[in-house]
């Protein structure tokens, strides 16, 4: 492996305190009357074209003052602290496939909507299924289990409220960028470790030619630009089902320990409830995100749902060749989600 060029600590609006930002509200943002009016509006105008919800685009969802607002979250997410909460979408006051068109209508203005699964589900359902996550093909957001530190395969990830938990849930997010900084400080004999290549297992969901686990580095430095991907409950099961995948280095593993230990800690971490109508929109290339287990409202109409995009903007990063076997392309704007034999794009607006 060639030398790292990577610096020992990097700075900018990316590299950010949670315990700090606990604090400071600035990274929530709310929608104004005539904000939700001209949303409701162009979703209103989308649905009296009788078009498929797939074919959203600004052309459809047209948003004469809301274009810019929209473009500034997009520079913020791209540029700046990498995440935002916007709050005040009216979701209990419309029916679900307004609200959906909305949230669609928003995301397509962002960039490229990305499918998020195996079916091609271009709006994804976060919501307990009652599946068995020792089941290999079920990912943790079909389940009410605990969800470790990761990223998503897009560059952006969006989710939308519709019903918050009876209890727990809580949403927490951190820097990668500030992660890096700390492994860094602490063991920089270990910072190596973190470009290495890991397997990770793809949980059924295999494209076209492709063993049933894919390999990344947790950090790229490509471009002067450090990128973060990681899932470790996935690159553990790669470990546990698949004895053809390499078998990871002590160094590795330690480094992961260490990740784990630094999240627990949650100086980098900032906590955030959902509130029915709040949109949370992370940058995956400098933002984790997790979750906590939660219990849900015996109620069915109750339970726990948010909807979640991935999204592909077309002035974001560049990213590395590593990329193309888990994202399909490095191309901007047409690159990430998940495509195997079969695939056909849709939204549904059935959880299940």
């Amino acid at each position: 492996m060639p030398k790292l060029q990577v610096p020992k600590a990097i700075a900018g609006p990316a590299a950010w305190n949670g315990q700090e930002l606990q604090k400071d509200t600035s990274w929530i943002l709310e929608w104004t009357q005539d904000e939700i009016r001209e949303l409701i509006e162009a979703g209103s105008y989308f649905l009296s074209l009788n078009k498929p919800l797939e074919q959203i685009s600004p052309k459809y969802f047209p948003l004469a003052s809301l274009s810019k607002k929209i473009k500034e979250f997009s520079n913020e997410l791209l540029f700046g602290r990498g995440f935002l909460l916007i709050r005040g979408l009216p979701v209990d006051q419309l029916d679900l496939k307004l609200s959906a068109t909305i949230y669609l209508g928003i995301g397509s203005h962002i960039g490229s909507l990305r499918s998020s699964n195996a079916k091609g589900h271009l709006l994804g359902h976060v919501k307990d299924q009652g599946v068995d996550i020792k089941n290999k093909d079920v990912r943790f957001y079909q389940t009410n289990k605990k969800l470790d530190f990761h990223t998503d395969s897009a560059d952006l990830v969006a989710l939308l409220c519709l019903q918050k938990a009876k209890s727990g849930g809580e949403s927490y997010i951190a820097s990668s960028i500030s992660l890096y900084n700390e492994v860094a400080l602490r063991r920089p004999d270990l910072v190596e470790a973190l470009f290495m290549p890991y397997p990770t297992d793809r949980r059924g969901e295999i494209p076209d030619g492709y063993d049933p686990w894919y390999s990344m580095p947790i950090f790229t430095w490509f471009e002067d630009q450090l990128t973060c991907t990681y899932i470790r409950q996935y690159i553990d099961s790669a470990q546990n089902n698949f004895p053809d995948a390499p078998r990871l280095k002590l160094e590795q593993v330690d480094v992961m320990d260490l990740m784990d230990e630094i999240l627990a800690e949650r100086k980098v971490v900032l906590s955030m409830e959902f509130e029915p109508g709040d949109i949370q929109i992370l940058n995956n290339h400098l933002i984790l995100h997790s979750r906590s287990d939660f219990e849900n409202w015996p109620e069915p109409e109750r339970h726990r749902h948010l909807l979640r995009l991935w999204i592909a903007p077309n002035n974001a990063r560049s990213l590395p060749e590593y990329y193309i076997p888990r994202w399909g392309s490095t191309t901007k704007g047409d690159r990430g989600g998940i495509i195997v034999p079969g695939t056909q794009l849709s939204v549904e607006l059935n959880s299940l």
